[in-house]
């Protein structure tokens, strides 16, 4: 009966046994090595297991090495260190996992166990390929990566934000033009630190209504409690809604009166 539930599941589910069982009272670093390098078995896998794997037809999952699609690498090590952190009950553990076709794949376990006078005698749970969401994140820690290279060489305060109003990155030079810290003001609020004369901390909207507009007037708050008055300048990239984030440089309104007098004098002086 059991077979029949596991094996008509939809969801991807597996156990591991221990021929071997991993003593659990040893050191960190030691449980970690007999987990990749004691003998185990597949006990119980589904056709799901074997289609999310990519296993050729006509080949009996359980029949295959564990270790071909559970390898010893730095990521499965972190996941086996979660697993002794959380007793070997946890939800949403990451693996990096290898598929029949060649490919590694990231997956997402759930994860339980049959522990016996202090030795881990099985394990089993539920998997499910995650490998296009951490595609995205990489891309977007990569884009967001470029867009600080860049930030740090423009000499106006530039920050960007999230779809939250939260602080992702900034450039240096918030630091010589407000005498904010990068590290005291990253994953903070937007509001109360940069606040608009629209009075709308909704950055879509301010985006959609400025889009004629040079700028939008700003107030930034200082760290000794003063206010500086700035022009800024809205721009925005992200595709996907959770991708979303908004760039705004600054330019201290003193500043921009200043330039059309520096303009028109270089033009005399020639």
């Amino acid at each position: 009966m059991l077979q029949s539930f596991v094996g008509t599941s939809k969801d991807a589910l597996w156990c591991i046994e221990f021929a071997e069982p991993v003593n659990l009272t040893a050191p960190e670093a030691e449980i970690i090595r007999q987990v990749f390098e004691n003998e185990c078995f597949w006990r119980l896998c589904n056709d799901a297991m074997a289609r999310l794997y990519k296993l050729p037809e006509g080949l009996d999952f359980n029949a295959q090495n564990v270790r071909f699609v559970f390898p010893h690498n730095p990521e499965n090590e972190a996941f086996v260190r979660e697993l002794i952190a959380s007793e070997f009950n946890v939800d949403g553990a990451l693996s990096l996992d290898g598929s029949y076709d060649g490919t590694m794949v990231y997956m997402e376990n759930d994860v339980r166990a049959h522990i016996e006078d202090g030795f881990l005698r099985r394990m089993w749970g539920a998997v499910r390929d995650v490998s296009g969401q951490k595609r995205r994140e990489r891309d977007l820690a990569d884009r967001l990566e470029a867009v600080i290279n860049v930030l740090s060489a423009i000499p106006d305060p530039v920050l960007v934000v999230d779809s939250d109003g939260v602080l992702q990155a900034g450039n240096s030079a918030l630091e010589w033009h407000f005498g904010w810290r990068l590290d005291d003001v990253l994953g903070r609020r937007m509001a109360g630190l940069v606040d608009f004369a629209e009075n709308s901390g909704d950055l879509e909207e301010l985006l959609s209504a400025g889009a004629g507009a040079p700028g939008h007037q700003a107030t930034v708050t200082l760290p000794d409690g003063s206010v500086q008055l700035c022009e800024a300048h809205l721009a925005t990239f992200g595709a996907e809604p959770s991708e979303r984030r908004f760039v705004i440089t600054l330019r201290s309104a003193a500043e921009r009166r200043a330039q059309p007098a520096r303009a028109a004098q270089t033009v005399r002086l020639r």
